[in-house]
């Protein structure tokens, strides 16, 4: 399915006179949880997705100060771009962008745009198996919980597997990674994983990794393993003003600044999706120094990945001038990412309140970076005595009492993530229909016990969030707990 096309039936409009049989169909074909948890919300439009990890609260200052002073498009920006991995200029803008941040050295010849991270991470897939570092069938380690499109960027076209890595040296329920958590889950495999990736800010849990951790993390897969290094760096702006634990990039360690051959091996990703909030953009980039990755997304293997994942001239006409728009003499860019730590502080802390005001449990510590993310813990409102859902229907139709299909317009129609047990798909749907509010499950993030939930907080302005959180309250205590 091209990227601009939606699953037959699907309009802007909804999805209507579709048989069960034919919205399971479309469902079965969607390999992404998030992407389900859309099309979901396109057949039941009163559901609140809270689930899917967007962020609309930069989007007034953006309108102000940048979509509505776009100029005309001119001929230039309806033709190719050259390079179609990125203007010189535009790459030179996202590196001046990143390099307080990321790297003081950071250059626009290791910058290479893509359509949306999601495919900067396929393209690395796909340029270290083309370099014969990776090939089908090698193995990736993930500390989990992690991003469930990451089976999909690396599983369905890269012929690559996930493994995940449990964080259980802490205790099981501190979600907290060690080094110790890595080397179990890597020893473990009978053929030793080849890429080890880390999303820092984690998701879903939005914790920074401290720099003595990754310095060790780095050091032990750079010198002790063949792995190279995947950091998915998406939510790096994304801090809130109360963290005590600043966000490190793998760009800026220690642990192979000295070492050529060990940088070849450690590749970045970042987008305009989440920090920025233009998700619907697709707009990322591929951050490398290996002369492998380089060939690839360049004309210099004469087959470059770029021409099918391109930043294309409509990225440029807006991300442009985006990153071109000056305030008082200063980048406005770098203006609104230090205004954007304030509003996601003021977003957190009134989300926080209604969760405690709620009696909500969730993961979080003093100091901590929340990313866009609450990782909620409502283990204790599962109901173990459930229908069990066979593994092999995928995400098919519950049963109602009497054997019989569930009816069309019926809210517990789809089960969207045959990657969970029971018992978490029962709360899933129960949340859905009871505060019409639609959760991602923690199972479907590979986490191993059941009843853990993502909710971003930024999906939607604070308001609407506060009254989600309040309505999810009711329903919680309405089905009290087990």
């Amino acid at each position: 399915m091209a990227p601009h096309e939606q699953p037959d039936g699907l309009t802007q409009q909804g999805i209507t006179g579709l048989t069960p049989d034919r919205v399971t169909a479309i469902l079965a074909r969607i390999a992404d949880p998030e992407r389900r948890l859309a099309v979901h919300q396109q057949l039941f439009p009163d559901l609140l997705n809270l689930g899917t990890a967007e962020n609309v609260l930069l989007y007034p200052r953006l309108k102000e100060n940048v979509f509505d002073e776009l100029p005309g498009i001119g001929e230039h920006d309806i033709r190719y771009p050259v390079p179609i991995y990125g203007t010189q200029q535009l790459r030179t803008d996202i590196a001046e962008l990143l390099r307080p941040l990321f790297d003081s050295d950071l250059r626009k010849e290791d910058v290479f745009g893509t359509s949306g991270v999601s495919a900067a991470l396929e393209c690395l897939a796909f340029a270290l198996k083309h370099g014969e570092v990776l090939e089908t069938g090698d193995r990736v380690l993930l500390p989990a919980p992690f991003w469930p499109g990451f089976k999909w960027c690396f599983e369905q076209r890269p012929g690559l597997v996930c493994v995940a890595a449990p964080l259980t040296s802490k205790g099981s329920e501190n979600f907290e990674l060690t080094l110790e958590d890595l080397q179990r889950a890597y020893h473990a495999e009978k053929e030793p994983p080849k890429l080890l990736v880390l999303t820092n800010p984690n998701n879903p849990l939005g914790v920074n990794y401290p720099k003595d951790l990754l310095e060790k993390i780095y050091d032990w897969a750079l010198k002790e393993t063949q792995m190279h290094i995947i950091s998915d760096e998406m939510y790096a702006h994304s801090q809130i003003r109360t963290s005590e634990l600043p966000f490190v990039s793998a760009l800026s360690l220690d642990a192979y600044r000295n070492d050529p051959a060990a940088r070849e091996r450690v590749h970045v990703t970042w987008g305009f999706a989440k920090d920025f909030g233009l998700s619907g953009f697709k707009a990322g980039v591929v951050i490398s120094r290996s002369s492998v990755v380089q060939d690839v997304l360049t004309e210099k293997s004469g087959e470059p990945y770029s021409w099918f994942s391109p930043f294309d001239s409509l990225k440029h006409y807006v991300l442009g001038k985006l990153l071109e728009t000056r305030k008082d003499g200063g980048s406005f860019a770098l203006e609104l990412m230090a205004e954007y730590r304030e509003t996601l502080t003021d977003a957190f802390q009134s989300a926080r309140a209604a969760f405690d005001r709620n009696k909500i449990k969730y993961v979080f510590h003093k100091g901590q970076n929340p990313a866009q993310f609450f990782w909620l813990d409502l283990r204790q409102y599962l109901k173990h005595e459930v229908p069990e859902i066979p593994w092999e229907r995928g995400p098919h139709f519950p049963q109602n009492g009497n054997g019989e299909p569930a009816k069309p317009g019926d809210l517990r129609l789809p089960v969207l993530f045959s990657e969970i047990n029971s018992a978490e798909e029962d709360l899933r749907k129960y949340i859905a229909e009871n505060a019409h509010v639609q959760l991602l499950p923690g199972q479907a993030m590979s986490n191993v016990e059941p009843g853990y939930f993502r909710l971003c907080y930024t999906a939607f302005d604070k308001e609407t969030v506060r009254e989600a959180i309040d309505r999810i309250g009711q329903a919680l205590a309405s089905r009290g707990q087990r």
